[in-house]
């Protein structure tokens, strides 16, 4: 009788794994599905056509909005990148930006889009797209979405994710110790390209917490000749997702090292222009 009470309970165990797999894969669509739906139809009649006055300058630093809202378990970071013209990219050397000596040694698309988040607990995790690239004989074959996972300022995981698209949802999500990293180009369908355990774990509305438009990684800076992206930040408040106003991240306090040479960000809302000239 006590071996076949310990197989029921390994059944039963198992059984409960699989029910928890199964409300993942099902609740989470449901959860971000209506609300990646909606702000795309949105997104689409509310772009920004004229810059609204008092722009905020971005030099040598990331340019983007950073989260203001309370503490949470998931952000959901939308851009959608219209026009990006890459001179060149390169790193600072002694203060000062230097380009790469071939015109783009990152490239394509020779930037990075950088969702961000901070948690209270030591991980830093970051959501992106532009980072990760697929060659096949030394020919692009696709620009894709990356994690990187930082614990105490040490990178702890890498994982390159799937071929993404220049207007897409990039999401974070945290869910009984484990963090779901996402990517949506359709604002409907999700793809749960990772996970990782972090804990018992919040984000935190910190400007390590961000939606950013960067260099293409490695500390790397881009230098563009003409740029113009929307981005927006939604986050989940425990019943609903509620978009955040948005608010430039101040300079220096992005946590991330790569940057722009100069930018342009415009806020309306809960909407963010990022342009040059």
């Amino acid at each position: 009788m006590g071996v076949l009470r310990v197989i029921g309970l390994v059944f039963l165990g198992l059984f409960a794994v699989f029910l928890f797999f199964i409300a993942i894969a099902v609740l989470v669509p449901i959860f971000l599905g209506p609300l990646i739906t909606h702000f795309i139809n949105k997104t689409g009649m509310l772009i920004i056509t004229q810059a609204p006055q008092n722009p905020y300058q971005v030099i040598d630093a990331p340019a983007g909005i950073q989260y203001n809202g309370p503490p949470t378990t998931a952000l959901a970071g939308y851009y959608c990148i219209y026009t990006a013209d890459v001179a060149n990219d390169g790193w600072r050397v002694n203060g000062q930006y230097q380009p790469n000596p071939q015109i783009l040694a990152n490239s394509p698309p020779g930037y990075s889009v950088q969702l961000n988040a901070v948690l209270n607990n030591g991980y830093w995790l970051q959501n992106t797209y532009g980072s990760s690239r697929i060659f096949t004989n030394g020919v692009l074959e696709s620009i894709n979405t990356a994690v990187n996972v930082w614990y105490n300022s040490k990178l702890v995981s890498v994982k390159q994710g799937p071929p993404a698209q220049s207007c897409g949802w990039l999401v974070i999500m945290i869910a009984n110790g484990t963090a779901y990293f996402g990517y949506s180009s359709d604002g409907v369908n999700v793809d749960w390209y990772y996970t990782y355990p972090v804990g018992n774990a919040v984000i935190e509305p910190t400007m390590g917490t961000n939606l950013v438009i960067a260099g293409p990684g490695n500390g790397a800076g881009v230098n563009f000749t003409k740029v113009y992206a929307v981005l927006a930040l939604w986050y989940w408040n425990g019943t609903a997702w509620k978009p955040i106003t948005a608010t430039p991240v101040s300079p220096g306090g992005a946590y991330t090292a790569e940057f722009v040479v100069n930018a342009w960000v415009y806020t309306s809302g809960n909407e963010a222009v990022v342009s040059w000239p």
